[in-house]
Parts: structure tokens; C-alpha cells; sequence
């Protein structure tokens, strides 16, 4: 029997063959394209959300991609997480980006407002 390093070394190669990667890949891709479009609308919905939030609060332009990035960030925890993980994942961001100089009032109008992330539990 060889060696499992051998073993999974194989494997890794018969499953990247460039042709049967090629093969796979074009039986996907509308798929793959359609997904990728419905989450870039609902993407393009949020930072929507987060800018009106930022305009109302009269942030100052420059300051909109460091909280567009964190938008982005609960938009993928999103995708993972729900209930209660997500709203410590989410707790977690905003400690991360208010340690980063931004306003964790503002923040947290985000979460709340724009993203509609419970705020976690206790």
C-alpha cells in the first residue's frame, strides 16, 4: 500500500487535471455566474443601506471606505452565520473597526440599521 502522502498526493493531481478541471468547470460556470450575480445585487444592497447611514450622520466621505469594508465584512459573515453565531461574529467586527479609530456608535447604527444584525447577547 503506499504511503499516505503518497495516496493523497494522487489524488490532488487526478482531481487537477486541466482537463477534467476545464470539463467540470464549463458544466457550472452559468451556475457559478448566476449565484455570483444575485450576491453582488444583494452586496450592491448594503452598502447602499451603509452609505445612507453614513450620509445621515454626516461622516465625512473619506471615511466611507473603512465602513463600506466593514459592511462588506458582516455581508460575508452573513453567508456563514446566523442567530446567535452571527451576532458574535458581528460583535466581533465591530470591536475590530472601532479599534481601528472608527465610531462604534456609528458602527453599530450599521449593524443595526443597515445590515439588520441583532446586537449579541450577553
Amino acid at each position: 500500500m503506499p504511503s499516505d502522502v503518497t495516496r493523497r498526493l494522487e489524488q490532488w493531481q487526478a482531481k487537477t487535471e486541466p482537463d477534467d478541471v476545464c470539463r467540470k468547470l464549463k458544466q457550472v460556470r452559468q451556475t457559478m455566474v448566476r449565484r455570483r450575480a444575485q450576491q453582488q445585487v444583494l452586496l450592491v444592497e448594503v452598502e447602499t443601506k451603509g452609505r445612507r447611514v453614513l450620509n445621515r450622520a454626516d461622516v465625512p466621505t473619506i471615511f466611507y471606505p473603512h465602513y463600506l469594508n466593514f459592511c462588506r465584512e458582516v455581508f460575508a459573515r452573513r453567508q456563514r452565520f446566523a442567530g446567535a453565531s452571527l451576532a458574535r461574529e458581528v460583535g466581533v467586527l465591530v470591536e475590530k473597526w472601532a479599534l481601528q479609530t472608527l465610531d462604534r456608535a456609528l458602527l453599530e447604527r450599521i449593524r443595526d440599521e443597515a445590515l439588520s444584525v441583532p446586537p449579541p447577547g450577553p
